[in-house]
């Protein structure tokens, strides 16, 4: 196989690792260009070039950062004379030109169990969502969006309170084992394709910063699971003022328990009914108030939620307790 590799994030990783274990390592990789990063805007590479100069020995691989897959790019492609391609988070949509150039197609691997959740944040969506499966789809793909045939399928039970750099690590492998599966039997033509059912398709948003200001009128339960599917970006986030600095600024929201405001029983309290916490009254979304151990927390839509883990603007993350008292009179 004479394979040629796109991906960006560390989500093809995984990917091309096995590849280079299985010998089946890429001709060329076709990358983004560097980006400036940090507050010294330094050049910093795309996760896969670095993964390909610190991990891949292969004489001759040719690593390629193109702003656009155009008719040089695609004339350079050529000259390669490859059979077969493989994306993973690429991040750019293949024209038809370049996609026509491969005898066997080109693979693209996505974490969703298609037709749903199609597009940019199909991860982020599944935790956002509340759901408790999905997996890894491989697609021989065409001119639109991840609509493209399905090659192969794995589904992925999700554990409970998974955070999203967790599922999309579960899945970038889930993803990598399922494509060093596929290729041997795709290569000679024991795999028929299956055409996308539209009908049931859903899709996905590209995430912007704005998406994680926190809502209050939502439940917690709902805002709970927004804090694991946007870290680290685009983040959730509020505004405070802190009654000791007196000045507002921006709280990213790092981790967070639900607490109930229905009273719960207690076997040992002789059937009283008892609060989990000191609730303010009235219950206004958007409240904060200060749990019996010292936490802060905020009345939600329905119920509440406990702050964990924080980070103040242009500090570093802390536990919520620390921020409570360093921070905020409540």
């Amino acid at each position: 196989m004479k394979i040629i590799f796109f991906g960006t994030s560390g989500f093809a990783i995984p990917s091309l690792r096995m590849l280079a274990e299985h010998k089946h390592a890429p001709v060329a990789i076709i990358t983004a260009p560097d980006k400036p990063k940090g507050r010294g805007k330094r050049l910093t590479f795309t996760p896969v070039k670095q993964f390909v100069i610190e991990k891949i020995d292969k004489p001759g691989l040719s690593i390629w950062q193109l702003e656009k897959l155009d008719a040089v790019a695609i004339e350079h492609i050529v000259t390669l004379q490859p059979n077969l391609g493989i994306i993973a988070a690429y991040g750019k949509i293949i024209p038809k030109e370049l996609i026509d150039i491969f005898p066997h197609g080109l693979l693209n691997i996505h974490p969703s169990i298609l037709p749903k959740y199609r597009g940019p944040s199909p991860i982020q969506t599944t935790i956002f969502n509340g759901d408790t499966e999905t997996g890894v789809t491989i697609i021989q793909i065409d001119e639109q969006l991840d609509h493209g045939p399905i090659v192969a399928q794995r589904g992925y039970v999700i554990p409970t309170d998974i955070t999203y750099p967790a599922l999309h690590n579960a899945l970038a492998e889930l993803g990598a084992q399922l494509l060093i599966e596929t290729l041997p039997k795709w290569m000679v033509g024991e795999i028929t394709p299956t055409s996308q059912d539209d009908a049931k398709a859903t899709y996905t948003k590209l995430l912007k910063k704005e998406d994680g200001e926190i809502d209050w009128s939502k439940s917690a339960e709902e805002i709970e699971r927004m804090v694991r599917a946007y870290n680290p970006w685009p983040g959730s986030y509020t505004e405070v003022i802190s009654e000791k600095l007196k000045v507002k600024s921006i709280l990213k929201i790092k981790k967070v328990d639900v607490l109930k405001l229905n009273p719960v029983r207690n076997a040992v309290s002789n059937g009283v009914n008892q609060e989990q916490a000191p609730f303010p009254s009235p219950r206004i979304p958007g409240t904060f108030f200060k749990t019996t151990d010292g936490f802060p927390a905020v009345i939600c839509g329905t119920d509440a939620l406990k702050f964990l883990m924080v980070q103040p603007e242009g500090k570093k993350d802390m536990l919520g307790d620390a921020f409570a008292h360093g921070y905020m009179s409540l």
